[in-house]
C-alpha cells in the first residue's frame, strides 16, 4: 500500500486549524494556567553554585510539568486524545513528586544523584505518611486505562459510515471531526484543567507563599481564583454536536465517558460547593 504523505500531512493542518477555532476558549484558558505556572515557580529561576539539590529538582520537576501541559494542548489541538493521556499520567506523578520533594531535601537528592525511580503508588504512601493527600493520585489508575488501547480509546481514532454493503471504518494516521472524537477532545481538556488547578492551588501555592513576598503572592493568589470560575464554566459548556443528532452508539460512549471523567466531582471539587 502507498501513502501519500503529503495529502497525510496537509489533513494533519487543517484539522489543527478547525480544533484551534472549535476550542478557543479551552485554548485561551490554558495559556492564562500556564502563565500562572510559570509565575509561581520564578523564585526556582534563580540559580547559583550553591543551589541545593531539592531546588534543581523542583526546577526540573516545573520545566518537564510545562512541556507536558504544552504538549498535552497540542495534542489534544490535533485530534489526538487517546495519545495526550499519557502525556497527563506524567503530569500527575509531577505534581506528587513535587510535593514529596517540597517536604523532604533527601528524597530530592537521591532522585537526582542517584537516579532512584520513585513509582506513583510508592509516592503516595510515603505522602500519605507525612499527612499529605495527594488528590491527583485518584486520577492515576483511570488516566492509565485510558492512555492504552481499549474500545473507548480506540472509538476515538475511528470514523464510521454507512453506506450500501453495511458499514465502512475508515483509520486515520490523526484522528477526526467525529462527535466521538470531539467528545472525547474535550473532555480530555477537562482532564488537564483539573489537574492544573489542583498544583496551582496546593503546591504550587505552598511554594510561592514561602518564597515570594506576601503583596506579590496575594495578587498571584486573586489572579488564579478568577481562573476558577472560568473553568466552571468549561465544565457546564454543551459538548459539540447536539444529543438530537447523535447515533444511539455515540450516546451511550457519551453516558460511559461522564462517568469515567467524574465530572460532577470535577464540578464539587472546583467550586467546593455540596452539589
Amino acid at each position: 500500500m502507498v501513502y501519500n504523505y503529503k495529502e497525510i500531512e496537509k489533513f494533519g493542518d487543517e484539522l489543527f486549524e478547525w480544533y484551534k477555532g472549535m476550542l478557543l476558549k479551552e485554548r485561551i484558558l490554558h495559556g492564562e494556567v500556564v502563565e500562572m505556572i510559570l509565575e509561581s515557580v520564578s523564585p526556582l529561576g534563580e540559580f547559583s553554585k550553591d543551589t541545593d539539590y531539592r531546588k534543581l529538582a523542583l526546577l526540573t520537576l516545573a520545566t518537564r510539568l510545562f512541556n507536558d501541559a504544552e504538549g498535552v494542548k497540542n495534542l489534544l489541538l490535533r485530534g489526538l486524545p487517546s495519545q495526550a493521556q499519557i502525556i497527563v499520567r506524567d503530569i500527575i506523578e509531577c505534581i506528587m513528586l513535587f510535593r514529596l520533594f517540597m517536604n523532604n531535601a533527601e528524597f530530592a537528592k537521591r532522585w537526582m544523584m542517584h537516579l532512584v525511580e520513585f513509582q506513583p503508588g510508592d509516592v503516595n504512601a510515603k505522602l500519605l505518611g507525612m499527612g499529605i493527600n495527594a488528590r491527583e493520585y485518584a486520577f492515576y489508575g483511570l488516566l492509565s486505562h485510558e492512555g492504552h488501547a481499549n474500545f473507548l480509546a480506540s472509538l476515538s481514532n475511528v470514523q464510521e459510515e454507512e453506506v450500501e454493503e453495511g458499514m465502512r471504518r475508515t483509520f486515520h494516521f490523526g484522528s477526526s471531526r467525529t462527535r466521538s472524537t470531539i467528545f472525547f477532545v474535550q473532555q480530555s481538556f477537562l482532564d488537564l484543567f483539573f489537574l492544573l488547578h489542583l498544583l496551582l492551588t496546593e503546591p504550587l501555592a505552598e511554594y510561592y507563599s514561602q518564597n515570594s513576598e506576601t503583596v506579590v503572592y496575594m495578587a498571584w493568589a486573586k489572579k488564579v481564583d478568577k481562573l476558577v470560575s472560568q473553568m466552571e464554566d468549561l465544565v457546564n459548556k454543551p459538548m459539540i454536536g447536539s444529543i438530537e443528532e447523535m447515533t444511539e452508539l455515540d450516546q451511550h460512549v457519551k453516558e460511559l465517558v461522564e462517568k469515567k471523567m467524574r465530572i460532577k466531582e470535577f464540578k464539587k471539587i472546583l467550586s467546593d460547593k455540596n452539589e
